[in-house]
């Protein structure tokens, strides 16, 4: 026999109460939309958040089907879920689909459905939880957006809006990928570099300079067809690339578009200017050959236009096996300047006045191991492309002052001697060339004067008052500085005036004029008169280059110019052979007398 205890009842009511409580406060509380539907797909109760999500009271829920919520395109899946859950199949499920607003609209949901059974096991009754998905969903598009939009900066030139290197890299590496399934199909890349873009660079401003560049790529988009890539390859460089090129003359043809549409004058704000473009274009087939080795050789025909003076060149073999020369001769160069294999010739200059040998100007010579004598013109120049100048000028600079310090201190007859070296426009940027300079004077014991430097006219006007700067410092260290070359056409009075040089040196081309009685020799002594006028009233000195007729020498000396080498006097001469000649000999030089 059970004795019940009211007290034990009472307790058993309350915690069933607080849990019907509790189950309520979440019930109608929660953010989820929660509905109680019976095993017919009827509603028998829903929360405030799920008539929300589905804008439809409870009390017309009731009247319909749970599944006719969602948008008819999903209905079927849902109804067949929860067929399969009422038979006892499942125990519950889940899915994303889209439910219908009052405005007609949709919204993205997940549903989950959970079979609650009686004390039994039998089914009882179904709870559907809502989750409306909104929000996730418009993060995520966001999100898509965003990595849209970087992926678009990430392949695409900020300044131009054209696809930048990586995008070209894809677009040429599925085109020539394709090429081998292709028999007889063809690509080309035209490679092109705008001309004088620094200067617009310099003189109107980096601001003035980006709109020039936008301004070109959009002429440049109009020239290319639909599958056709423009990118900007970097500063000035801009790539056009032809998938499907029906061959060399159609990337001439677009060539020919691209300088035409050039022509037309740029409005830059309010300045009106005008570019061009040099054009190198490659061709590739199914045959071989990566996107990069298309994009070197269409580079190798840019450089190779712009050497020969032109506006445009297609690659061939040549272009290459010139490259790859001059790439082996850079790397010979480097060894050469390590291991010390150069050596200097020295070209003696001489006082008209008196004849006699007062300096020498001192000229770097090249004999490679396998192919000889490697002229200066070349392997300088090469020196100056790759960066080697400086290497190179500072070996110059140092070997003529040993060199000249070993005479001065060896032979009374060289005690007044100087030496002059050249300096390229590269070396004249380096801000260590003025503390390289007094350096090597202080290594070798030489007075400033002792050491000249030669510097060229084009030289100066690349960066005038970068230029102006070095020659005050080297002034005031009293070191002399001549200038190259004079009358090529760069420099003016006013710009001349201006700078402290202590010499000029008259170019060959108007010394080699001078001879006999015809109108070009009347002119050529007319401008030799002028430069010495010139020379005369901004208290420098006179030097002329190239002297090779006793007529030359004559009529130099009678126009009142200071000083002469060429030639005539001598050739450049390994420095034994200078000593010998200039330096030890009994008999002093005398003057209109060829040496050599």
């Amino acid at each position: 026999m059970s004795i019940s205890h009211p007290r034990l009842h009472a307790t058993a009511y309350d915690e069933l109460q607080q849990r019907e409580e509790w189950f309520r406060a979440v019930f109608e509380g929660s953010a989820l939309g929660i509905s109680v539907v019976n095993l017919q797909g009827h509603v028998m109760e829903a929360n405030a958040a799920f008539q929300r999500m589905v804008s439809v009271p409870v009390d017309e829920l009731r009247r319909i089907p749970f599944v006719t919520l969602g948008h008819p395109d999903d209905r079927e899946h849902d109804a067949a879920l929860f067929r399969r859950l009422v038979d006892g199949r499942l125990s519950s499920y889940q899915l994303e689909l889209r439910y219908l607003r009052a405005d007609g609209g949709t919204f993205p949901a997940r549903l989950t459905v959970s079979l609650v059974r009686d004390e039994d096991g039998q089914p009882r009754f179904c709870v559907a939880m809502l989750d409306d998905l909104t929000q996730r969903t418009r993060a995520e598009a966001e999100r898509d957006g965003l990595e849209e939009r970087l992926r678009h900066l990430a392949l695409h030139d900020p300044l131009t809006g054209l696809p930048n290197r990586v995008l070209l890299a894809e677009r040429m590496r599925a085109a020539v990928d394709s090429l081998a399934h292709e028999p007889g199909a063809r690509c080309a890349v035209l490679f092109l570099d705008l001309d004088r873009f620094k200067n617009v660079n310099d003189s109107l401003g980096h601001g003035v300079g980006d709109e020039l560049l936008r301004q070109v790529a959009g002429r440049l988009a109009a020239c290319a067809g639909p599958a056709d890539t423009v990118a900007r390859f970097g500063g000035d460089e801009f790539i056009i690339f032809l998938p499907r090129a029906a061959g060399r003359e159609q990337a001439l043809a677009v060539a020919g578009q691209v300088r035409k549409a050039l022509d037309a004058p740029l409005q830059l704000g309010s300045y009106e200017t005008y570019t061009t473009a040099t054009i190198g274009i490659a061709l590739a087939d199914g045959t071989g050959g990566s996107p990069d080795d298309l994009l070197r050789n269409a580079d190798m025909a840019m450089y190779h236009a712009k050497a020969v003076g032109s506006v445009l060149a297609v690659f061939d073999g040549a272009m290459h096996r010139a490259v790859m020369e001059r790439l082996g001769l850079e790397t010979d160069l480097r060894a050469a300047l390590a291991r010390e294999e150069l050596r200097l010739a020295f070209q003696p200059i001489v006082a008209l006045a008196t004849g006699a040998v007062v300096g020498a100007e001192a000229l770097v010579r090249w004999d490679h191991p396998l192919h000889g004598h490697v002229s200066p013109q070349r392997f300088v120049s090469l020196a100056e492309d790759t960066g080697l100048i400086g290497a190179l000028g500072a070996w110059v600079m140092g070997e003529a002052a040993r060199q000249l310090a070993q005479w001065r201190l060896e032979l009374p007859g060289a005690a007044g001697l100087e030496v002059s070296v050249n300096v390229s426009p590269r070396q004249l940027r380096d801000p260590g060339l003025v503390q390289a300079v007094a350096t090597t004077l202080g290594e070798h014991g030489l007075p400033p004067a002792a050491l000249k430097l030669e510097l060229t006219e084009s030289s100066l006007v690349e960066d005038p008052a970068t230029a102006a700067g070095v020659l005050r410092a080297l002034k005031r260290r009293e070191v002399q500085v001549y200038l190259d070359d004079f009358g090529t056409g760069y420099s003016s009075l006013s710009s001349l005036h201006r700078l402290p040089l202590d010499a000029l040196k008259i170019d060959r081309s108007f010394v080699s004029e001078m001879d006999g009685s015809s109108t070009g020799a009347y002119r050529g002594a007319e401008i030799v008169r002028t430069i010495v006028a010139m020379a005369r009233s901004l208290g420098v000195r006179v030097v002329a280059e190239g002297v090779e007729t006793r007529e030359q020498l004559a009529a130099l000396r009678a126009l009142g110019c200071d000083y002469a080498q060429g030639f005539l006097i001598s050739l450049p001469l390994p420095a034994a052979e200078f000593e010998a000649a200039f330096l030890r000999g009994d008999t002093p030089f005398t003057w209109g007398d060829p040496l050599r």
